[in-house]
């Protein structure tokens, strides 16, 4: 006999594959988390114009994720990008995003999981991923899945300033 839920629906977590019509909740999500870009965002139209590409240049490999909650509003999202433009190595190497509007370990080791199994039912090899040093919920979450630290990423003086960042792999293994 199956038993309901014990789990409130408003906990609940949900990842699903994102769209072009979620850009204006993965904008939402951003201002939310504006930390990733040191507080403040890049413009509004460079920031639509680029999760728009990402949304629709989708394909086996390279995906975009939305977790939503057990009422349907987004509280984040995980991208996989191409971390090299050279196409022999292109479809081996992946960068992952991953925003939280909510600040929760736990979402954020979903969503990174998440990714991880994804990565490996793909020629990946490795995924990188970068997180401001102060970051440390995002530092936590990478470490507890498997990410390995492998650099630091001076701040970046001149504009647009970055702050100084960490730099971790997973390798991804068949």
């Amino acid at each position: 006999m199956l038993r309901s839920s014990t789990i409130p629906p408003a906990s609940r977590l949900l990842v699903r594959q994102g769209s072009v019509s979620d850009l204006d909740g993965v904008l939402q999500v951003c201002e939310k988390h504006a930390e990733y870009w040191n507080g403040r965002l890049p413009t509004e139209i460079r920031l639509n114009k680029y999760f728009e590409r990402a949304l629709r240049s989708q394909d086996e490999v390279f995906q975009f994720w939305i977790a939503e909650n057990g009422h349907g509003s987004m509280v984040g999202w995980e991208m996989l990008s191409a971390a090299s433009a050279d196409p022999v190595n292109r479809r081996l190497t992946a960068e992952a995003t991953t925003c939280l509007g909510r600040q929760s370990a736990e979402l954020g080791r979903m969503l990174a999981t998440h990714a991880i199994r994804h990565a490996a039912r793909t020629p990946l090899q490795y995924v990188f991923a970068r997180v401001p040093t102060r970051d440390a919920l995002m530092v936590g979450v990478l470490e507890a899945v498997g990410y390995q630290e492998v650099g630091l990423i001076p701040a970046a003086i001149k504009p647009p300033a970055r702050p100084e960042q960490l730099e971790f792999v997973y390798v991804v293994e068949p």
